[in-house]
Order: structure tokens, then C-alpha cells, then sequence
């Protein structure tokens, strides 16, 4: 096969990630829930818009490398959810995600360089790969925070898990969740008003039936 057909072939099985649901959102009832290319997609835009605010030295184009690339195993494996990846241990994971990486690109002649910021993602072993997996779970709480705006009661596990802001060691990103937790606090009271008045509501009409 060509260089073009080896290429083109990665670059159809990326594309496979459009296909792949974010199973988090799905086992608590969102439906029509994201991509995980619609994941990787809103990290990468954070991870753009914090390099510039954080006042420290940052290599944008391999941060932003590292947060498109970083869910690219779930291509082949799919996604694998907290609960799951409790289950078979942090481990067997990673490694199985290292297997796929390494098989996605062995045609490429710059596989190592891919593999190695996937790497430097799982390892947290640069300040780009740990800016990533910060933001990585600062996204999914603005997504857990969007889904909840839109009528999800069923996200509070995101909230209350330690493991989700293990990673927050950067104050912008620390502080942006900060935030996020005072809007859904403040929303949280309204959500209770509108719930218990569509309760109300529904308790009228069956004591009309």
C-alpha cells in the first residue's frame, strides 16, 4: 500500500471516533448524548483558550496535539466509562490503549511522536499532558453542567467523584470549575422550583382523573 493509502486509512478510522458515544452520559439517560470526537473537540478549544492565561511555558501546537489525539484508542475499544475502568483496573486499560495507538499508526513514519504525547497524556509526564487531562475533566463537568440545564437529574455521581478533579493542580483550571460549581449551585434552586411545580402540576391533573 502507498504512503497516501496507509494515511488515509488512520485517517478513516479517526473519523470512526464521530460514531463513538461518550457511555457516561448514555448509562444516565442522555440521550442523543456527545461524540467522543465532540469530546475531543471542545477539549482541544479549551486547552487553546487556557495556554495564553496560565503565565506559565507551554508548547501550544503539542498541547493541542496531545488533546485531539488523547481518546483516539476508543476508535477500537469504544468508551470506556469510570465505573468500567474501576472494574478492570487503570492498568489494563491504558495498556490496551497503548496497543491500539500502536497499531493505528505503525504505517506512519512519525508513529513515535504520536504515541509518545499520547503518552505524555497517560503518564502525565509533560506539563502539556497534564494541562489535558485537566481539561478533560473540566470539559466533561461544563457537558454534566449543560445536560443538567437542559432537564438531566441524574449526573450528580460527575459532581461528587474525587477521582474527576484529581488533576485540577492548575489554578485557571481550578478556578473555572470553582465557577461552574457556583453556577450549578445557583441554577440548583431554580431546577428545584421548576421540578416541584411540574410535580404539582402533575398531581392536579391525576386528582382531576
Amino acid at each position: 500500500m502507498s504512503k497516501y493509502g496507509d494515511l488515509i486509512n488512520v485517517i478513516l478510522k479517526c473519523n470512526e471516533l464521530k460514531a463513538i458515544p461518550r457511555m457516561g452520559w448514555r448509562v444516565r439517560g442522555v440521550r442523543d448524548g456527545e461524540s467522543v470526537a465532540e469530546h475531543s473537540f471542545a477539549v482541544a478549544i479549551i486547552s487553546m483558550m487556557l495556554a495564553s492565561r496560565m503565565g506559565i511555558d507551554i508548547d501550544v501546537a503539542k498541547l493541542l496535539k496531545i488533546a485531539l489525539i488523547h481518546d483516539l484508542p476508543e476508535h477500537m475499544l469504544g468508551d470506556i466509562h469510570a465505573p468500567a475502568t474501576r472494574l478492570l483496573g487503570l492498568d489494563l486499560k491504558e495498556a490496551a490503549e497503548l496497543r491500539v495507538l500502536e497499531q493505528l499508526f505503525e504505517s506512519l513514519d512519525d508513529a513515535d511522536e504520536y504515541i509518545g504525547l499520547w503518552k505524555e497524556f497517560a503518564e502525565r509526564s509533560s506539563v502539556e499532558g497534564r494541562i489535558v487531562r485537566a481539561v478533560d475533566k473540566l470539559e466533561m463537568f461544563t457537558q454534566a453542567y449543560l445536560y443538567e440545564r437542559e432537564g438531566n437529574r441524574m449526573l450528580d455521581d460527575f459532581w461528587g467523584y474525587e477521582d474527576n478533579v484529581r488533576d485540577f493542580e492548575f489554578e485557571e483550571i481550578r478556578r473555572l470549575y470553582e465557577e461552574l460549581i457556583d453556577m450549578r449551585t445557583r441554577d440548583e434552586r431554580g431546577w428545584a422550583g421548576r421540578d416541584g411545580a411540574r410535580r404539582d402540576r402533575s398531581e392536579e391533573s391525576d386528582a382531576l382523573e
